[in-house]
């Protein structure tokens, strides 16, 4: 299946800022979401706002951000006028539970705790889609790194790994979970939702 992202080209007369580009994680998760027009979507990781920009101009959703770098929060406020970009943790974002169809999430500095990701099954609405971008690199460039890196603690110059991610959205009971690569250094781990179960007659 094609999805929309997948037919529009991302161009630079769709961004305001001259010479702005998505990175390859926003490339990655734009390639695989399912969110359609009127869908309420979160970015969970919001950067400059490039990645909302886009999802609200070529494919019409109603876009919502969070950040705990404030910097972020004004660069994607002065981006996108009509959006809700807040400034908290990820671990505590401030929308209720069943809130969005759609949330993405990108993984660069700081890991992705089993909390984030209570976090964002609780505000996903059954039946959602969660996109998570992170880089994957290869088994001997991580050696390389650790050489040139030998004071960082081992969780901070690994990279997620596909195996821990799909593992931890296990956890949490989320279904059709499965992993994209999408370049030599970057991927994307995609799980729903579940449905509530109806519930039983009285």
């Amino acid at each position: 299946m094609i999805t929309k992202a997948q037919s529009k080209r991302c161009s630079r007369r769709n961004t305001p800022e001259q010479g702005a580009r998505l990175s390859p994680m926003d490339k990655g998760l734009l390639r695989w979401t399912m969110a359609e027009r009127g869908d309420k979507v979160l970015d969970a990781c919001v950067g400059n706002g490039l990645m909302l920009e886009y999802l609200q101009r070529n494919m019409e959703c109603e876009v919502c951000g969070v950040s705990d770098n404030m910097e972020n929060v004004r660069a994607s406020r002065g981006r996108l006028h009509n959006a809700d970009i807040v400034y908290a943790q990820r671990e505590e974002i401030p929308w209720r539970e069943n809130t969005f169809d759609s949330v993405y999430i990108k993984v660069e500095a700081a890991p992705i705790t089993e909390t984030v990701l209570r976090e964002i099954f609780r505000v996903l609405k059954p039946g959602g889609q969660l996109l998570m971008a992170f880089q994957t690199l290869p088994s001997p460039v991580r050696q390389i790194a650790a050489v040139f890196r030998p004071d960082a603690d081992e969780e901070t110059r690994r990279p997620e790994t596909r195996e821990r991610m799909l593992k931890l959205m296990k956890q949490l009971g989320m279904t059709q979970i499965t992993w994209q690569k999408t370049d030599l250094l970057h991927g994307v781990g995609i799980a729903w939702k579940p449905m509530e179960p109806a519930s039983a007659a009285g």
